[in-house]
Parts: structure tokens; sequence; C-alpha cells
């Protein structure tokens, strides 16, 4: 049984290759078949949507408890309450310098490139129409 695990891909290389196998797939159904067909809309509307709905409920609520527990262990390890404070102060400063360096990244860049700025308004209201749906 032990050389059956040996064999076994790494978790990281089956992902990779579901990726590479779904991007393929959906490029071909794309360039042959159209992502306007009804049957392709439909697979994607009644199969794929809800299974990704609940991959990602799923994933969300995998992460609020393990989040919640790391930050539970940290403080619990770290026992003096000055240390905690200290900790917390760094955190919390950090959080506030990343958070600010990305919010000036995302006003540099829109200012920058302009999105949309090229869009007819006509054609803008039908993506925003369709959007809604």
């Amino acid at each position: 049984m032990d050389q059956v695990s040996k064999r076994r891909l790494p978790l990281h290389v089956l992902m990779l290759i579901g990726f590479v196998v779904g991007l393929a797939g959906g490029l071909i159904v794309n360039a042959t078949i159209g992502g306007d067909n009804y049957w392709v809309q439909q697979i994607t509307r009644n199969v794929t949507g809800p299974i990704g709905q609940i991959f990602l409920r799923l994933l969300f609520m995998l992460v609020l408890p393990l989040l919640f527990s790391a930050l539970v262990v940290g403080v619990a390890e770290m026992g003096d309450l000055k240390v905690l404070g200290r900790a917390g102060i760094k955190s919390l400063l950090f959080t506030v310098l990343v958070s600010s360096i990305a919010v000036i990244i995302g006003l540099v860049m829109v200012n920058l490139f302009r999105p949309g700025a090229g869009v007819d308004p006509v054609v803008a209201a039908q993506l925003l129409e369709q959007g809604k749906a």
C-alpha cells in the first residue's frame, strides 16, 4: 500500500491538470459550438453554475472557522498581555499600510488606463442590463 501512495500525483499537480483540462474544454466548446448555443447555456446554468456555487459556499464555510481558530490559538499562545498588545498594534498598522498601498495602486491604475472610457454609452447600458440578470 505504501508503493501505491508514492505513485500518486501531488494535489497541486492534480489541481493544475484539472485547471488546464477545464480551460481547454471551455475554449474548444467556445470555438467550435459557441457560448450562445442552447445546450451550452443550459449546462452552464443548470449544472456547472450550481456546482460552482456549492464549492464556493463550502470554501467560505471552511475559511471562517479556520481563521477564527487561528486567531484564538495565536492569542492563547501569546500569554503575556503586553506582548499581545504590541502584536495587535503591529498587525493593525501592517494591515492599514498594506491596504493603503493597494488602494493607491488601484487609483493609479484606474486613472492611468481609464477602463470603460472608449465604450459606447448604448453598449454600456446593454452590458449593465445583461449584468442585472
